[in-house]
C-alpha cells in the first residue's frame, strides 16, 4: 500500500485533492495460501472473523499467470446496552455549582420518557408533569436530584436513550477476485482483472418518537380515547382538558434500522509494453457498477399510527376500536399535513388501507404487537452507479541525459476519459412523506471527463559536493467536464541528497476536487429547521449590525415591533445543486530524512505541510440562512434571502431551501514526524517504527467571505493536536512479537472560542488523552508453510472518557469495543 499526502490532484486527478492511498496487488503469484482469523471481545460477545483462500499459477512456459481469491469477512452486531450496560449521562445546569454545567451520571431528558409523559401546563414546569405506569394508571413524575429548564434531569424518570446505540454494525462481506496476464511476446503484455463483492451490513437506531415536525409535541390524546383510566379522566377532568400530549419513546413498537445489501463488479482489461527502446506504454478499459438495495426497516406510516392511538370505543359494539374505521372523515390532530408543514386533518384512505388495530400507549412496553405490526413497514430505497474509465500512458525513464552528468531525465503523459452514472429510487411512501423518514426524493445524475496529464523529473546535480543528488520533478493535469468545464492541477518539487545523512525535500502544488454526482444532481430532501427569527423586535440588537439588520427586515416588509410567534420547527429542502464549481486547494511541504551513518539503523523523517482549500462545498444551516439574509450590508438582494421565505400576512418565516454552495474554506498544517530503529538484540532483532503528527492549526471558514467567520478546530473534540502510532517488533528464530502503541492528545469539549470566553462554563470541559496498546505475537513452523498468531487488542481495557462511547463526533478516536482478542492461522501451499 502506498500513501500519498496532498497535492496528488496533478497526477491522479480530482478526488485525490487531499492525497490518495493505492493498493498495490501481487502479480505473477504462484502457489496458495489458506487464512482464517476468529476473534472475540471480553466485553458484550462481539464476534468477528475471516477466512480467504488464494490461488495462483503459471502456464505457457511461464509465459501467463492466472490468480484468484475468495475471502470472507464477518462481525457481530455490538450494542451499547451489551457493552456498558445503561450508563446514562446528560450535562445539566447548575446554578450554584463551580461550573454553568456539569455532565452528571444517572441522567437524561425528562419531556420524553419509554413510558410516556406529559404535563398540565409547561414544559419545565415539573410539578405538573405525570408520567404512567405500566397499567396506563399515573402518577407524578419523579424527581429526586438535579434538573434544570432545558429538560435534563439526574435520578428522575427520564429517557435511557443509549440502550438503542449500535456500537458496531452486524456486518458481512464476501469478495471474489481473479487477475490474468499474458505475454503475447517479449515486450507485449495482456491483463485481466476481475472483482466481485457483496456487502450486508444491518445498522439500528432509535425507535420512531413524538417529533416536533409541523409543530408537533407530544401525541395528541383526547378525553374519549378508550384507554384513558378513571385516575387520568379525573385529572383532565379536574383541570377541564380535553386533550393531552403524550410525549414518549416508542420503543415497544420496534427499533428502527436498515439493512443494506450492496453488490459491486468491476472488470479490467489492458495492454503493457514496450513501444521503442525505452518508451513503455499502458492502456486499459475498466468498468464497474453498484447496486445498493437499503431496506428502511419499522418505518412506521405516520397516519397508521396516529389511527391506532385514537382509539374509542364503538358505539354499537361496545369495543375498543381505531376512530377512523366508524367516523373516516374525523379531523385527527396528530395528522401531518406535508405540503403545508401544518398538524391537523382527515386521516389519508391510501396510507391507512384499512384494517386499523387500536393500542394504547400509556405505559412501557404497551403497544400491541399486532399494531405495531400494521403501522410499521419496510420501504426500499434502490441505487446504482457505475463507471467507465479508457485510457493509455507512456512512460520513458531514460529520456535523455542531463547536462553536468546530472542523470536521464524521465517523463509520464496519458490521456483519460471517465464517465460516471448514479441513480435512486425511492419509496414512494418515503417520496411522499408518509412515513417516519422526511420525505426523499429519487434522483438520477452522469458527468463525463477528458483528461491529459504529464510528468517529468529532471536530475539537476549528482556526485558533487553538498549535492550528491538534487532532482526536480513535475506535473499537470487538464481536465475537461461535461458539469463544470476546464480545470487544471500542478505540482512540483525538489529532492536534495546533500550527503548521505540529510536529505531536503519540498513540493508546492495546486489541487481541484470537482463536484460528485450526490452534489450536483441528488435531488432536494425534506429537512426542518429550528430557527430564532432575527427579525423579531429582541433579535435585531444582536445582528452584526443592528442598524442594517432593521434596516433590511424593514425592507421585507415587517412592521417595526413585529414579534414572531412560531413554535415549531421551519420545514424546508436540502440537497443539491447542479451550479457548483470545483473546490481548489493549494497545498506546500518542506522536509528533511536524517539517516545518521553514526547511528546505523535509525532514520527520521520531518515533514512541514501546510494545506488551503477554498470554494469548499457547504449547505448553510436554516439559522445562518435566516440572518445571513438580513445582515448583509448591501441589501435583501442576495442568495440567502431567496432561499428563506416569509408568508406575507403574518412575516413568519414558511419555508427555507439549503442547497449545497461553494462558500466555505479550509486551512490546516502541521508536521509529520517519522522514525525507525533497527538494532540486533541477543539473536533476535528489534526493530521501533514511529509515525507521529503535530497539527499546528485547522481552522474553517464556514463563509469564506467573511473574514470574521471562523473556527479554531485544533484541539477540541475530534482534532487533536497529537497522532501517534509507535510499532514495536521483536523477531527471533521463528517467532515475531509486536507491541503497538496509538496515543492522541486531550482534546476540549467545547469549542477553542467558547473556551477562551469561559473556562469553568462545564465540567468535564475535557476528554482525556488517548492510549491504547495492542499485542501479538506468531510462530512460523519451519519447513511446513504453516503460521499460527494469535493477539490482544486494548490490553489494557481502557474505556473512553465519560459520554464519549464511540458513536458521537470525535468520539471515535476512542476504543469503545474493549479488550478483545484474536487467533488466526496462514498456510502456504
Amino acid at each position: 500500500m502506498e500513501i500519498i499526502t496532498g497535492g496528488a490532484s496533478a497526477v491522479y486527478g480530482a478526488d485525490a485533492v487531499t492525497g490518495v492511498v493505492n493498493f498495490i496487488l501481487k502479480k505473477n503469484y504462484q502457489g496458495a495460501n489458506l487464512h482464517a482469523q476468529l476473534g472475540t471481545s471480553e466485553h458484550g460477545n462481539f464476534n468477528k472473523g475471516l477466512f480467504s483462500l488464494t490461488g495462483g499459477m503459471n502456464f505457457a512456459d511461464n509465459r501467463g499467470n492466472i490468480a484468484a481469491s475468495v475471502e470472507h469477512s464477518d462481525q457481530d452486531n455490538l450494542m451499547f446496552r451489551d457493552r456498558f450496560g445503561h450508563k446514562a449521562y446528560a450535562t445539566i445546569k447548575t446554578p450554584n455549582g463551580p461550573t454553568d454545567t456539569a455532565l452528571f451520571n444517572n441522567a437524561g431528558g425528562y419531556n420524553r420518557i419509554d413510558a410516556g409523559t406529559f404535563s398540565l401546563g409547561g414544559t419545565t414546569d415539573i410539578t405538573k408533569r405525570y408520567v404512567f405506569n405500566p397499567d396506563g394508571t399515573i402518577r407524578k413524575q419523579r424527581f429526586d436530584g438535579i434538573y434544570d429548564n432545558a429538560a435534563q434531569c439526574q435520578d428522575c424518570d427520564r429517557s435511557d436513550n443509549n440502550q438503542y446505540v449500535q456500537l458496531q454494525p452486524k456486518y458481512g462481506r464476501t469478495t471474489l477476485s481473479a487477475l490474468a496476464s499474458y505475454d503475447i511476446t517479449p515486450d507485449h503484455r495482456l491483463y485481466a482483472e476481475g472483482t466481485y463483492s457483496h456487502v450486508d451490513v444491518k445498522t439500528y437506531s432509535s425507535p420512531a418518537f413524538d417529533s416536533t415536525r409541523a409543530g408537533g409535541r407530544g401525541y395528541v390524546i383526547t378525553r374519549d380515547n378508550a384507554y384513558i383510566t378513571p385516575d387520568l379522566a379525573a385529572l383532565m377532568d379536574a383541570n377541564k382538558l380535553k386533550s393531552i400530549r403524550v410525549s414518549r419513546i416508542d420503543g415497544d413498537a420496534g427499533v428502527r434500522g436498515e439493512d443494506t445489501k450492496r453488490d459491486t463488479s468491476r472488470a479490467v482489461f489492458g495492454a503493457n509494453g514496450v513501444i521503442a527502446s525505452d518508451w513503455q506504454y499502458d492502456a486499459s478499459l475498466n468498468y464497474g457498477v453498484t447496486d445498493e438495495t437499503r431496506h428502511n426497516l419499522n418505518n412506521r406510516i405516520h397516519d397508521r399510527f396516529f389511527a391506532s392511538i385514537d382509539a374509542v370505543r364503538d358505539p354499537k359494539t361496545g369495543n375498543i376500536v381505531c376512530r377512523s374505521t366508524i367516523n373516516p372523515n374525523y379531523v385527527n390532530p396528530n395528522h401531518i399535513n406535508v405540503a403545508q408543514n401544518t398538524r391537523g386533518g382527515v386521516l389519508d384512505p391510501i396510507a391507512l388501507g384499512g384494517g386499523c388495530v387500536p393500542t394504547s400507549i400509556f405505559g412501557a412496553g404497551v403497544i400491541n404487537p399486532a399494531a405495531a405490526q400494521w403501522f410499521n413497514t419496510t420501504t426500499t430505497t434502490s441505487s446504482r452507479l457505475t463507471q467507465f474509465v479508457g485510457g493509455g500512458s507512456v512512460t520513458n525513464n531514460n529520456l535523455f541525459q542531463m547536462p553536468f552528468e546530472a542523470g536521464a531525465a524521465s517523463v509520464a503523459a496519458g490521456i483519460e476519459y471517465r464517465r460516471e452514472t448514479s441513480s435512486q429510487t425511492t419509496d414512494p411512501l418515503d417520496q411522499q412523506g408518509l412515513t417516519f423518514l422526511n420525505a426523499i426524493p429519487s434522483s438520477s445524475g452522469d458527468y463525463n471527463v477528458k483528461e491529459g496529464y504529464i510528468e517529468t523529473a529532471l536530475p539537476l546535480i549528482s556526485g558533487r559536493p553538498f549535492a550528491q543528488n538534487l532532482t526536480f520533478d513535475a506535473a499537470a493535469r487538464f481536465s475537461d467536464y461535461s458539469t463544470i468545464g476546464h480545470t487544471k492541477a500542478w505540482r512540483w518539487g525538489l529532492d536534495w541528497s546533500i550527503v548521505d545523512d540529510l536529505r531536503l525535500r519540498g513540493t508546492m502544488s495546486s489541487a481541484v476536487r470537482a463536484p460528485n454526482i450526490g452534489e450536483l444532481f441528488g435531488g432536494l430532501s425534506q429537512n426542518f429547521f429550528t430557527v430564532t427569527d432575527p427579525c423579531s423586535a429582541n433579535e435585531l440588537k444582536n445582528g452584526k449590525d443592528p442598524s442594517v439588520r432593521a434596516a433590511n427586515c424593514g425592507a421585507l416588509g415587517i412592521p417595526a415591533g413585529w414579534q414572531s410567534t412560531r413554535t415549531s420547527s421551519i420545514q424546508g429542502l436540502s440537497g443539491s445543486n447542479p451550479d457548483l464549481k470545483p473546490e481548489q486547494g493549494r497545498t506546500w511541504t518542506a522536509g528533511m530524512v536524517i539517516t545518521p551513518r553514526f547511528l546505523d539503523g535509525f532514520g527520521l523523517t520531518l515533514d512541514y505541510w501546510n494545506i488551503k482549500l477554498t470554494n469548499a462545498i457547504t449547505a448553510p444551516g436554516g439559522s445562518d440562512i435566516a440572518d445571513r439574509c438580513v445582515d448583509a450590508p448591501s441589501g435583501i438582494s442576495n442568495i440567502y434571502c431567496l432561499n428563506a421565505s416569509r408568508d406575507p400576512a403574518s412575516h413568519e418565516l414558511v419555508s427555507i431551501r439549503s442547497l449545497n454552495q461553494n462558500i466555505s474554506a479550509l486551512s490546516t498544517s502541521g508536521v509529520d514526524i517519522g522514525a525507525y530503529y533497527s538494532t540486533q538484540v541477543g539473536s533476535g532483532t528489534l526493530k521501533f517504527n514511529l509515525d507521529a503528527t503535530k497539527v499546528i492549526a485547522f481552522t474553517e471558514h464556514p463563509f469564506q467571505d467573511d473574514p470574521d467567520s471562523t473556527i479554531q478546530d485544533n484541539g477540541t473534540l475530534g482534532y487533536p493536536k497529537w497522532k501517534a502510532v509507535l510499532f514495536t517488533t521483536y523477531s527471533w528464530n521463528h517467532w515475531v512479537f509486536n507491541w503497538n502503541m496509538r496515543y492522541f492528545s486531550s482534546m476540549l469539549r467545547v469549542s477553542n472560542e467558547s473556551y477562551q470566553s469561559n473556562p469553568t462554563q462545564t465540567t468535564p470541559i475535557k476528554a482525556g488523552a488517548g492510549f491504547f496498546n495492542d499485542a501479538r505475537v506468531s510462530y512460523a513452523f519451519p519447513n511446513s508453510g504453516w503460521q499460527v498468531y494469535g493477539g490482544v487488542t486494548n490490553v489494557f481495557d481502557r474505556d473512553p472518557p465519560t459520554n464519549l462511547f464511540g458513536t458521537g463526533f470525535g468520539s471515535g478516536l476512542y476504543d469503545a469495543i474493549g479488550r478483545a482478542y484474536y487467533a488466526g492461522f496462514n498456510y502456504n501451499f
